[in-house]
């Protein structure tokens, strides 16, 4: 009888030795995955504020050009809008006021996207109540653009209205596609 205990303690312990053995197989492979998130940046930067003097002739008054930054890494691209706040009207007097033009071009870009100007220029029309002149641009991914903001001030006959300061604001808005 004690033979027959101690064969079946050596078969249980060989049999406990080998489920431990291979248990205790090791790993030959495994993986670590990195993961980096990008927060969305939509941007605009305008430039600083400008000012010019009439020459005193019937010609349109231009700004030299305007140089606006636009960011959008958006993955369906971006849409970027230029757009008076009104015509120039006297600063002190509004009822006096000049229509104002604006126009638009892609100077520089970088990035996957393109960008294309769907609305190059606009004036506005104060006789006709349209105090609004928008420029838009879009791109078809991500991409950063410098633009060229040209801004001028409609003249038409020199004298025809009162010395002074007249301004508009242009406001630029950038939007996910």
């Amino acid at each position: 009888m004690k033979l027959q205990i101690h064969s079946i303690v050596v078969a249980l312990t060989v049999i406990a030795a080998l489920t431990v053995a291979t248990d205790a197989s090791a790993q030959v492979s495994d993986s670590q995955t990195f993961t980096v998130t990008v927060p969305s940046n939509l941007s605009i930067t305008a430039p600083v504020d400008a000012a010019l003097t009439h020459d005193q002739s019937n010609s349109n008054q231009a700004f030299p050009s305007q140089a606006w930054t636009v960011v959008g890494n958006s993955l369906s691209g971006v849409t970027v809008s230029f757009a008076t706040a009104s015509p120039f009207v006297h600063t002190s007097d509004p009822s006096y006021k000049r229509d104002a033009q604006l126009g638009l071009a892609v100077t520089t870009s970088s990035g996957p996207g393109t960008w294309t100007v769907s609305q190059a220029t606009d004036v506005t029309d104060y006789d006709n109540s349209d105090n609004t002149a928008t420029v838009t641009a879009t791109s078809n991914g991500t991409s950063s653009a410098t633009f060229a903001l040209a801004v001028s001030f409609i003249t038409d006959t020199y004298g025809s209205f009162p010395s002074g300061d007249y301004a508009t604001t242009v406001t630029g808005t950038v939007t996910a596609n």
